[in-house]
C-alpha cells in the first residue's frame, strides 16, 4: 500500500510539472512562433551613401537580428531609371535615397508611402521647419520623405596655393573673391589658366551649372531664379541685376583669365592640385580623404555680394515605396537612420551633411575641420539658406536655365555688352516660361 501511494504521488508530481511547463513555455514564447525572418532593400546612387547604408544594416541587424538589410548601389543615372520603371510597377525597393524634386511626381501619382503620423510628428520637431515644408506634398500636405541630407554649399580653397600667393586667409566677398583667384590663378606661354583660380562648373549637366551659378552670382547680386505670385510662377532674373551675375561670370573667363573652359574642374580639379577654389557640398571632404589626402585645403562660406548672402539648401530624401510589404519595417529603419547617433556618424563617413541640423557635431570637427563652415551656414546670422521653389518642373526648369547659361557663356561677345547679356536673359526666361506654362503654374 505504501509504495502504491508513493507511485501516486509521483504520477501527480510528473503531471504537476509537466503542466507548470507547458503554461511557463506559453509565457516565455516558447510555443509562439519565431519570428518572421525579413529583408529590407536599401537602394542608393553615392558611393559613401551605400557604403554606410551597409555599415548602418549591419548595426541595426545586430540589434533586430531577423531584419537584414540588403544595400544596393546604383549610378545616379541608372537609379532614376530604375525609379521610373520599378516604382509606377510595384517591383522597386523598400527604402530609397533620392533627390526630393525627382520623387515628387511620383508622389503626386500615389506611388510613394506617406510619412507615418507619429514619425511626421518627431520629424517636425527635429529637422528645420523649411526642409519639412519641401518634403510635404503641395496636393495632400502630408510628408512624403524624410531629408536625411541637407546640403549647403560652402567654398574650398587651396591653402597651399594661397600662402605661395601670400595671402592670409579666404575672401569674405565676391570682390575679394575674384582679385584672390587672380592671384593663385597660372597661366601658360599663351596666357590660358593650368591652374584656374575659381572654378565656375562649366560642365556636366545643367542642373549643377544651374545651382553653382545660383549661389556664386545670382544670390550674391540679389537675383532670384524665380518669383512667386499667388501659387504661381514665372521667370525672375532677366533684369539689371541678373545682367551683372552674368557678367561676373564673363569677366573671370575672358577679362581676367581665372577660370577656362578646358581645364579639370569640379572635385576632380579641386584634389589634382590644378584648381584653387571652387563650390560644392560637404561630401568633398570625404573625397578628399580618400582620393587627395595631401592637398591642403580649408573651407569658408558663399562669399557676400551687393546684394545678398547665402547659399541654396539642397536636400535629398529617404521614402518608402507605397506598394512596398514592409512599410512599417522600412520606416523604423529610416527613423534608425536619422537619430541623434547615426546623424553624427553618417555626416562622419560620408561627408554629406545630415538633415539634423538640431544635433551637436563639434566632436568631429577636429578630425575634420573643413566641416564647420556648412554647420555655420545654417547658424551665422544674416547668412540667408535658400531652398527650391515646390513646383514639379523644378528640374527642368533649373535643367535648360543652365544649358542655355552655358550657350551664353560660350560667346565672348557678350562681354561689357550689357544690351547683349540682357538678350540673351531674355530669350533664356522665354524658355523658363514656357515650361511653367506646359505645367499650368506660369504667373502673368
Amino acid at each position: 500500500m505504501k509504495k502504491i501511494h508513493i507511485l501516486f504521488m509521483l504520477m501527480v508530481f510528473t503531471f504537476t510539472s509537466v503542466l507548470w511547463c507547458i503554461a511557463s513555455g506559453e509565457k516565455a514564447g516558447v510555443k509562439e512562433k519565431p519570428t518572421k525572418e525579413i529583408t529590407i532593400s536599401v537602394w542608393t546612387a553615392y558611393p559613401e551613401t551605400h557604403e554606410f547604408s551597409k555599415w548602418l544594416g549591419e548595426k541595426y541587424h545586430a540589434a533586430n537580428p531577423h531584419i537584414t538589410i540588403d544595400a544596393v548601389l546604383f549610378p545616379q543615372r541608372a537609379l532614376d531609371e530604375k525609379i521610373a520603371a520599378t516604382l509606377p510597377a510595384g517591383q522597386a525597393g523598400d527604402v530609397i535615397a533620392a533627390e526630393i524634386l525627382s520623387i515628387m511626381p511620383y508622389a503626386e501619382a500615389g506611388y510613394v508611402d506617406y510619412v507615418p503620423d507619429k514619425f511626421t510628428t518627431w520629424s517636425k520637431k527635429n529637422f528645420p521647419s523649411s526642409a519639412i515644408k519641401f518634403c510635404t506634398l503641395p496636393s495632400s500636405g502630408k510628408l512624403f520623405i524624410i531629408p536625411y541630407t541637407l546640403s549647403a554649399m560652402c567654398m574650398f580653397y587651396n591653402t597651399d596655393h594661397f600662402k605661395e600667393a601670400g595671402l592670409a586667409g579666404p575672401p569674405k566677398t565676391i570682390e575679394e573673391q575674384m582679385e584672390y583667384a587672380r592671384k593663385v590663378t597660372k597661366y601658360d606661354t599663351d596666357g590660358n589658366p593650368v591652374r584656374v583660380g575659381l572654378d565656375l562648373r562649366l560642365g556636366g549637366g545643367g542642373w549643377g551649372i544651374c545651382d553653382k551659378f545660383q549661389n556664386q552670382a545670382m544670390i550674391p547680386y540679389g537675383v532670384d531664379l524665380l518669383e512667386q505670385v499667388g501659387n504661381k510662377f514665372r521667370a525672375a532674373y532677366n533684369n539689371d541685376a541678373g545682367v551683372k551675375a552674368v557678367q561676373y561670370y564673363l569677366d573671370a573667363l575672358y577679362k581676367y583669365k581665372v577660370e577656362g573652359f578646358e581645364t579639370k574642374s569640379d572635385a576632380e580639379g579641386f584634389g589634382l592640385g590644378v584648381c584653387s577654389m571652387f563650390e560644392r557640398e560637404s561630401w568633398v571632404v570625404s573625397y578628399m580623404e580618400g582620393t587627395a589626402p595631401n592637398i591642403n585645403y580649408g573651407s569658408f562660406l558663399m562669399p557676400k555680394g551687393p546684394g545678398g548672402w547665402g547659399t541654396l539648401v539642397i536636400p535629398e530624401g529617404l521614402f518608402v515605396s507605397a506598394n512596398s510589404a514592409l512599410k512599417k519595417e522600412a520606416w523604423d529603419f529610416i527613423e534608425f537612420w536619422v537619430n541623434d547617433e547615426n546623424a553624427i556618424e553618417s555626416f562622419k563617413r560620408t561627408g554629406w551633411q545630415p538633415g539634423r541640423i538640431n544635433v551637436d557635431y563639434s566632436p568631429i570637427f577636429n578630425e575634420y575641420p573643413q566641416l564647420k563652415a556648412f554647420v555655420d551656414a545654417f547658424n551665422t546670422p544674416g547668412h540667408e539658406l535658400i531652398p527650391y521653389k515646390v513646383i514639379p518642373c523644378n528640374l527642368e526648369v533649373r535643367t535648360r536655365f543652365g544649358e542655355m547659361l552655358l550657350e551664353a557663356l560660350k560667346r565672348p561677345e557678350l562681354v561689357n555688352s550689357p544690351r547683349d547679356i540682357r538678350k540673351a536673359l531674355d530669350e533664356m526666361a522665354k524658355e523658363t516660361n514656357r515650361i511653367l506654362d506646359e505645367y499650368e503654374i506660369l504667373a502673368e
